[in-house]
């Protein structure tokens, strides 16, 4: 009796540690197919350090463009637009726009944060505005009517692509509207759980598709804003978060050849963190007060 107890106990020990080898053996693919989709990716990650990601970045740089349509003469054209304040004045990004006067007086072509809240409406006259829930404030607060706008709560760089809002995809709207500027601000919704590196690849995917739908179309990239001091101190979206994917904006940004927008800056306290004057009270989303000087910092630095 006592020798089939010990059987027993053996047969259940080898049953139990092969119950544990298959876990380990499923826990280590879940592993690696998180690695290589980018998903595992420690959401700090983008070669920025603590000090830096806490302190303000002022200035932007604007990207010299590779692209043929939006280059120089297209501003000052007449193209099928009705805003002359864009035809006077070019564009302040360099070759994509071509206003030499300001590539001459500003080093390493760095456009400033405008300090102005006023803006004219009819400059956005043709444009489209792609995001998440801080954009469908461009249409709540009566900014823009929905047609020029593609924006929903939790839309980040790689739901856009394929996700249908008013019944047609991002491309489609795009396609129809045939805008004269696109505005994109994604990323704020995946920082908590998706690479910025896989967000910043995906948001360089939704660029090839618009250029291709829309190649006569100015492409903006917006970085994302930035959060309170309070909230992040609760450490799901971080200020080191938001300066590290804001970094690989910029950089893809340049590899596109289009201009990056700092407009975190612009909404920026002296600490480094989202101005009480601009940021409701979850410490991410827009008073109303904060789409003004979004506008007027897009139509300012534009027309530099």
């Amino acid at each position: 009796m006592a020798k089939k107890t010990k059987v027993d106990v053996i047969s259940l020990s080898i049953v139990i540690l092969n119950i544990l080898i298959v876990a380990t053996l499923i826990t280590l693919v879940v592993l690696i197919t998180l690695y290589m989709t980018g998903k595992l990716e420690d959401t700090n990650v983008a070669n920025l350090d603590q000090e830096t990601a806490v302190s303000a970045v002022i200035t932007t740089t604007p990207i010299t463009t590779a692209t043929p349509e939006p280059d120089i003469e297209v501003p000052e054209t007449t193209e099928d637009t009705t805003e002359p304040a864009e035809d006077t004045t070019a564009p302040e990004d360099t070759d994509n726009t071509g206003d030499t006067a300001e590539t001459d007086e500003t080093e390493d072509n760095v456009v400033e944060a405008v300090e102005s809240d006023s803006y004219d409406d009819s400059f956005f006259l043709n444009d489209m505005f792609i995001g998440d829930s801080i954009y469908t404030g461009l249409v709540n607060y009566g900014y823009f009517p929905d047609r020029q706008v593609f924006a929903e709560i939790g839309l980040n760089p790689e739901s856009a692509r394929t996700k249908k809002i008013g019944g047609v995809t991002v491309t489609e709207k795009a396609k129809k509207l045939e805008p004269k500027r696109i505005f994109i601000m994604l990323g704020s919704n995946g920082l908590a759980y998706m690479g910025n590196t896989h967000m910043a690849e995906q948001l360089g995917l939704l660029v090839d598709e618009l250029r291709e739908v829309c190649p006569d179309s100015y492409i903006y990239i917006v970085s994302i804003p930035p959060v309170t001091k309070a909230h992040d101190a609760e450490g799901q979206e971080t200020m080191v978060m938001v300066n590290g994917y804001n970094k690989l904006l910029k950089s893809m940004a340049e590899e596109k050849g289009i201009v990056y927008l700092d407009l975190c800056s612009k909404l920026q306290d002296a600490s480094g963190y989202f101005s009480a004057d601009y940021a409701e009270a979850d410490g991410l989303h827009f008073l109303g007060s904060a789409y003004k000087a979004m506008l007027s910092y897009f139509q300012k630095s534009i027309q530099l």
